[in-house]
């Protein structure tokens, strides 16, 4: 790999994924130099992904979102977690400061910026909700 700056997205099975098409698109869209890759790897094998992050982060790995089976292990594998992470138990984006490795989760703030934009003057107070899904 060059050292080129580049993002990815950890799972398994990882295929599937949508992700390099659609950020992909926003990279050329805006000009950003950088790829984004899907990075296949099994619930067995993530331990040792993480040892390999700087070494990565020399070939260009500027961060990566987190997908199943991965999200909640991964809690255990950051030097830091924001405290959305922790507050959900689950970890969707990993970046870098320094020598640290970040680990966030940003699933209720898209969730909760949709439900604003889809119902303008929504209010959680007083609410109780269910969230149904599989991911």
């Amino acid at each position: 790999m060059s050292n080129k700056a580049w993002a990815g997205v950890i799972g398994w099975p990882i295929a599937h994924s949508r992700s390099p098409l659609i950020h992909g698109y926003w990279l050329r869209q805006y000009g950003i130099a950088g790829r984004y890759e899907r990075l296949a790897v099994r619930p067995e094998a993530l331990g040792a992904f993480f040892e390999r992050i700087a070494e990565e982060r020399r070939a260009g790995l500027v961060g990566f979102n987190v997908t199943i089976p991965h999200k909640e292990a991964v809690c255990g594998l950051v030097d830091t977690m924001t405290p959305e992470a922790q507050a959900i138990g689950a970890v969707n984006t990993v970046w870098f400061e320094g020598a640290r490795v970040v680990g966030d989760n940003t699933d209720a703030y898209g969730f909760m910026a949709n439900l604003a934009q889809a119902v303008p003057g929504w209010s959680a107070e007083g609410v109780r909700a269910a969230v149904l899904g599989a991911g």
